[in-house]
């Protein structure tokens, strides 16, 4: 069973319950009213170069940015909008000519925009992941709400990226995940942080959604370890520490963060030296991104202490006001 903590009534489903199984017909489009529905996708390189691909559908509407970042070059950021195919039963979403699917156990990735040209695919490492039902519940009945699984913590991404003509062979580890809100974001949070840690075979994963002064900033948190192929933990016993944060495009941003595990054996994380890749929205209902890519160690109290140089990805999940939810 999950080893969990209730904090809040808002925290449920998140953290007071077992965590459940993921489905491919979880991970697809679910088409709810009102639900404006994200996939996010990741990955690095063993060359330096960072990418990631967020796919965002409402009110029949499908956008999708680009966001690729290489040692020594201008930061590439290309964004589409436009209608929408996508399944019900499995992953296979289409927006203008960007694809993203699952295949048997695979998730095909296919950007072919202007000058830019992706196809990759992500083969995972470990099962998928979510936090109780993934589920935190906002508003007095509890039907508002803002999910959260992650279908793939950890994988290994290969295929290959062309840009300007010139193509090149990519092979490196990433990440994805599935996201589904239905309201205005300011309505209930003030912001979030999601993470990801990679320190040799040992995976990281944590989340911190702050809640804003109608519910008096309180925090809900879940983090993952997973060691080689197999899960180690899964808890809400987080206690997330940002001691110093910066601010880029209207977004403020951790500079150092120290994450602690109140788990058996206790673990902590410090994440430090940010390299910002990029900020910006393509979300309707007030989220703005800006992404780090971050140096750090883990830390797990074994004996001997355990301690593990690795590298990390923290995004800062900004809300904005209500008057830009439904701009087009």
């Amino acid at each position: 069973m999950r080893e969990s903590t209730f904090s809040f009534w808002q925290d449920t489903n998140f953290n007071a319950l077992p965590d459940q199984p993921l489905s491919a017909a979880g991970n697809a489009y679910q088409g709810q009213a009102g639900e404006e529905e994200s996939w996010f996708y990741e990955a690095a390189a063993e060359d330096g170069t960072y990418l990631n691909l967020l796919l965002a559908v409402y009110d029949g509407e499908g956008r999708a940015r680009l966001t690729l970042a290489r040692t020594g070059q201008e930061v590439l950021t290309r964004d589409i909008t436009a209608p929408f195919t996508a399944a019900s039963t499995h992953l296979d979403l289409q927006i203008g000519s960007t694809h993203i699917r699952q295949a048997g156990d695979c998730f095909e990735v296919q950007w072919k925009e202007g000058e830019m040209d992706l196809d990759l695919k992500y083969q995972p490492l470990l099962p998928g992941w979510q936090p109780g039902d993934g589920r935190i519940n906002y508003g007095e009945k509890g039907n508002k709400y803002f999910i959260w699984s992650v279908p793939v913590p950890r994988a290994e991404v290969s295929g290959t990226l062309k840009v300007a003509g010139d193509k090149k062979n990519f092979k490196g580890y990433g990440y994805h995940d599935h996201r589904r809100c239905n309201f205005p974001l300011a309505q209930a949070l003030s912001g979030a942080y999601l993470g990801r840690f990679y320190a040799n075979d040992y995976t990281f994963l944590w989340a911190a959604f702050r809640g804003n002064r109608l519910y008096s900033g309180q925090e809900i948190t879940a983090m993952y370890l997973a060691k080689d192929r197999q899960q180690v933990l899964s808890s809400g016993n987080l206690v997330v520490q940002v001691y110093e944060q910066e601010n880029r495009d209207g977004i403020n941003y951790p500079v150092e963060i120290d994450l602690q595990g109140g788990s058996q054996p206790p673990l902590r994380v410090i994440i430090k030296n940010p390299t910002v890749v990029a900020t910006g929205s393509i979300s309707r209902l007030g989220a703005r991104n800006l992404y780090c890519r971050h140096q750090g160690e883990l830390k797990i109290a074994t004996q001997p202490e355990l301690a593990l140089a690795g590298q990390g990805f923290t995004e800062a999940l900004a809300v904005i006001n209500d008057q830009v939810y439904h701009e087009k």
